[in-house]
C-alpha cells in the first residue's frame, strides 16, 4: 500500500553512517532535517553529503531540509549547577551585567540573551529548561530582573529561557541563521525551516533574502511561539509550508492547550492548500525502546486524522538507539491510520479559480470515478503537484519532472511519488514512449489500468501550464509512436487506421490474421507491410491485428 503521508526525519550521530541512512530510506523516509542547533559546518557537510550517497544506494530521492536554530534565550555556563527551590528570590541577568551587582552574588542566574531584561515586565513568567522549573518576574533593578521561584529544581547550564508572556525583541533570523543559511544554499538544500517565527515579516525577510540572491528555496515557518497563533493566516499566507513545532508551542502556551492548537493549524494550512508537519515527540520512548507506547501510536494516527501533510522524528534518529526501526514503526502506523480516509469538508471553501488548481482538482474527481491507478502530473516546479496533493485525492500521484530539485522538494507532498525524467530534451523524446512505458514499467501497471495525465498544453514540463487532462488505458501494445512521416494512414467515415513503418517488423502477423485483406506485403526488397486503403470498410474494429501485432505499429481509431 503506497503511504500518502510523508516522514521526516531528524540525521545526528545514530544516523550518521551512510548504510544507516540507506536503511532508513528504504524503511520510508521521505525528508532528512539538518539541525543547525547542534553540530559544525564541516560535520553538516559530511552529513549532507552521506544522505545523497545513501539516497543512490536506496534508488530513491529525499528532501534535505535545513532548520534554523533561531534566537536561543538560554542559562549561561554556571560554576556549578544551582538549586532553586519554591517561593526564593533570585536575580537574572545578561552575563556582561551580572559582576557589577555585587549585593546579588551567589543568587544571581546569567543568561546570554542581552535584551532579557528590556523585554521583561512585571508579572511575566520566567521558564527553565523546557518549563520544569517556573518563575515570575516581581521587580526591574535597573540592568536586572528579580523573580520569584514557583517551580524548583535544579537548574544546569545551557539550558532554555522560555519568556511566554513577553515581546521578544530578538529577531527570528539572527546573524548565525543568516551564516547557516548561506552554508545551506552552498550544500543545495532543499528546504529551509525558520524558528521561532511569530509574524509574517519574519517570513518576508528571508524570502527577500532569497530573492536577492535569485535563489528559490521553500520556507517552513515552525509554529511555536503564542504571538505566532495570533498572526497564524498572516504567517501561512507568506510561507511555502508549516511546522507544528510542539514542543517550544508546549511549554510557551501549555501542554494542554497543545492538542487544540494542532488542529487549528493543521486546518488552516489544509484550507490554505500548503503542506503541514507536525513535530516532537511523536515516538518519543523509541529513542531507548524499540516500540512506542500506545499513546505515541495513537497520536501520530490523531495526526494524520486532522490532516497532516508529514509526521517528523527528532531525538528518536538523530540520537536514538533505533532509527531504523522508528522509520519503520512511523510507516507502519500512518499506513493503518490512512485506512480510515480523512473527510474533506475543507475542500468546498477551496479558491478554484486558478486553471491550474480547478483542473488538479478535476484530475483527483476523473481519477476516483475511473479508478485510476495513478495521477500523473507534468511539473517542472511542483506547484501544481502541490495543488493537488492538497486536494487529497484518493488516487496515488506520479510527480512527473525533469528537474532534480523538484524531484526532491516533492517528497514532501502528501500523497505524491517523485517521478524524474532524465533523458527530457533529446531529440527522439516522445511522451508516450518515455513516460507512459517507464511509469507502466517502474509501478507495475497491468493491462487495463487506467492513469490520468495532467500537463500544459504546449511543452510537458512548462511552469504553470497544467490545463489539460487525459485518461490513458494501459495495454501491451503502445498506439503508434512514430510522427507524421513514417505513419500509414486510411480511413473511411467510421475508422482511422494507422501504422507505424517506423517499428512495423514486417512479421505479417496482421496479414494473417485479417480475413478482409486490408494488410498486404509488398513486392519490393523489403517486402514492407502496407494498407490497402480500398478495403478497410470491411473492418470489423475486433482489434484482433492489434493485438497480433509484438511492436505496437498498429492503431484503429474510431471516428464516430
Amino acid at each position: 500500500m503506497l503511504r500518502r503521508a510523508k516522514i521526516v526525519a531528524t540525521v545526528g550521530p545514530s544516523s550518521s553512517d551512510v548504510l544507516v541512512l540507506e536503511k532508513m530510506i528504504r524503511a520510508g523516509l521521505d525528508v532528512a532535517r539538518v539541525n543547525m542547533s547542534h553540530g559544525t559546518y564541516e560535520g553538516h557537510t559530511q552529513m549532507i553529503a552521506k544522505i545523497r550517497e545513501a539516497s543512490k544506494l536506496a534508488d530513491k530521492e529525499v528532501a534535505i531540509l535545513l532548520d534554523l536554530q533561531g534566537p536561543k534565550i538560554r542559562v549561561d555556563k554556571l560554576p556549578a549547577p544551582l538549586e532553586l527551590k519554591e517561593d526564593e528570590e533570585w536575580v537574572i541577568a545578561p552575563s556582561s551585567k551580572a559582576d557589577q551587582y555585587p549585593e546579588y552574588k551567589g543568587r544571581i542566574i546569567p543568561t546570554v540573551y542581552e535584551n532579557l531584561v528590556e523585554d521583561c515586565h512585571d508579572g511575566a513568567r520566567i521558564l527553565f529548561d523546557d518549563g520544569l522549573l517556573r518563575a515570575v518576574a516581581t521587580k526591574r533593578d535597573r540592568d536586572v530582573y528579580k523573580i520569584k521561584v514557583e517551580v524548583g529544581g535544579i537548574l544546569k547550564s545551557n539550558k532554555g529561557i522560555n519568556l511566554p508572556d513577553c515581546d521578544v525583541s530578538a529577531p527570528a533570523f539572527t546573524d548565525k541563521d543568516r551564516d547557516d543559511l548561506m552554508f545551506g544554499l552552498k550544500q543545495q538544500i532543499d528546504y529551509i525551516a525558520l524558528s521561532f517565527v511569530r509574524k509574517r515579516e519574519d517570513v518576508m525577510q528571508v524570502k527577500a533574502l532569497l530573492h536577492k540572491l535569485k535563489m528559490n528555496i521553500p520556507i517552513i515557518a515552525k509554529i511555536e511561539k503564542p504571538q505566532a497563533i495570533d498572526a497564524l493566516d498572516d504567517i501561512i499566507d507568506v510561507s511555502d509550508a508549516i511546522m507544528v513545532a510542539r514542543g517550544d508551542m508546549g511549554v510557551e502556551v501549555g501542554n494542554h492547550l497543545v492538542p487544540s492548537m494542532q488542529k487549528l493549524i493543521i486546518t488552516r494550512c489544509n484550507q490554505a492548500m500548503i503542506p503541514v508537519i507536525t513535530a516532537t515527540q511523536m515516538l518519543e520512548s523509541m529513542t531507548e525502546n524499540p516500540s512506542p507506547t500506545r499513546a505515541e501510536a495513537s497520536d501520530v494516527a490523531n495526526a494524520i486524522w486532522d490532516g497532516t501533510d508529514a509526521v517528523m522524528l527528532s531525538g528518536e534518529t538523530a540520537a536514538g538507539k533505533w532509527p531504523v526501526q522508528t522509520i519503520k514503526m512511523m510507516d507502519q502506523i500512518v499506513i493503518e491510520a490512512e485506512k480510515t480516509p480523512k473527510e474533506r469538508p475543507f475542500l468546498r471553501k477551496m479558491d478554484l479559480s486558478n486553471v491550474n488548481a480547478s483542473v488538479m482538482v478535476a484530475a483527483s474527481m476523473i481519477a476516483e470515478k475511473v479508478d485510476g491507478r495513478f495521477i500523473l502530473s507534468m511539473t517542472e516546479s511542483g506547484s501544481s503537484c502541490r495543488k493537488i496533493s492538497m486536494f487529497r485525492p484518493r488516487t496515488p500521484v506520479l510527480g512527473v519532472t525533469n528537474s532534480l530539485a523538484t524531484a526532491r522538494r516533492m517528497c514532501l507532498n502528501w500523497g505524491v511519488k517523485p517521478f524524474q525524467i532524465h533523458d527530457y530534451g533529446r531529440d527522439d523524446f516522445n511522451f508516450q514512449k518515455d513516460v507512459v512505458n517507464k511509469v507502466k514499467a517502474g509501478m507495475g501497471l497491468q493491462n487495463g489500468d487506467k492513469i490520468v495525465i495532467t500537463r500544459g498544453d504546449g511543452k510537458f514540463f512548462a511552469r504553470g501550464s497544467s490545463n489539460s487532462v487525459k485518461v490513458e488505458i494501459i495495454k501491451d501494445m503502445p498506439k503508434v509512436l512514430g510522427s507524421s512521416d513514417v505513419v500509414d494512414e486510411a480511413s473511411d467515415a467510421k475508422k482511422k487506421i494507422l501504422l507505424d513503418t517506423s517499428i512495423c517488423a514486417s512479421c505479417q502477423n496482421c496479414v494473417s490474421t485479417c480475413p478482409h485483406d486490408i494488410w498486404m506485403v509488398t513486392k519490393d526488397i523489403d517486402h514492407k507491410t502496407t494498407i490497402d486503403a480500398s478495403k478497410i470498410g470491411a473492418c470489423a474494429m475486433d482489434m484482433a491485428c492489434v493485438e497480433a501485432c509484438p511492436t505496437g505499429a498498429i492503431e484503429i481509431m474510431p471516428l464516430t
